[in-house]
């Protein structure tokens, strides 16, 4: 039978303890043209994204994992600069599978995962993977044009079942080790990538349409 931890009281600021990875995949070089002329001046080559800010919540039930992250914790990233090739972050949900701690299992709880992504240049993809392999794509949800130079907007969302008419949610997403990768030939890039608790609100706000997780 699936034991469900006590939902703790709400969240507090803590510092850079929480256990998660950030994996920074080489940027793969993008070839020159037949022609051998230059590449393109979307991005240059051996560049990269940089971690510019962070912020953690964790659970304040002392039993609570600080090593993969359960129902009401919080953590977000942003991420600027120009790539060529792709960029690959994680995170870590707990899982009932694997993780225990405090004389119980802990699951993720109602914690989902959202990715924004505002770029120049040429996309290749967006995406988050969860630990079997499966992914969803970010979805284009606006543009701007200033000065010939188009910004894009994108969104993915990969989030757990939540009920409209209770905003209570149902099954977790699956505990181990997620993948958000961006991959392709752009520039200025600013990607933010949050896990927390993704409510009715938070789906509707932040999730493309075809992306939300929401049920009767």
């Amino acid at each position: 039978m699936k034991i469900r931890k006590p939902t703790p009281a709400g969240v507090i600021l803590a510092g850079a303890s929480l256990a998660l990875s950030l994996a920074l995949v080489p940027a793969a070089l993008a070839g020159k043209g037949g022609g051998g002329g230059k590449p393109p001046k979307t991005a240059t080559n051996n560049s990269a994204l940089s971690l510019v800010s962070q912020s953690v919540w964790n659970s304040p039930n002392p039993a609570a994992p600080t090593w993969c992250l359960n129902e009401d914790d919080y953590h977000q990233r942003t991420w600027s600069g120009s790539l060529i090739g792709s960029f690959t972050a994680t995170e870590q949900l707990c899982g009932l599978d694997a993780d225990y701690s405090g004389g119980m299992y802990w699951d993720a709880g109602g914690i989902g995962i959202q990715a924004d992504l505002f770029v120049t240049g040429t996309l290749s993809d967006l995406t988050i993977t969860s630990p079997q392999g499966d992914s969803h794509s970010a979805v284009l949800v606006g543009s701007s044009t200033s000065n010939g130079s188009t910004s894009s907007h994108y969104e993915v969302c990969y989030v757990p079942p939540y009920a409209l008419a209770s905003n209570t949610g149902g099954t977790p997403l699956a505990g181990g080790t997620w993948q958000i990768t961006l991959s392709g030939n752009v520039s200025k890039v600013t990607l933010s990538e949050t896990a927390q608790m993704a409510d009715v609100t938070f789906q509707q706000a932040s999730c493309p349409v075809s992306e939300q997780n929401l049920v009767q």
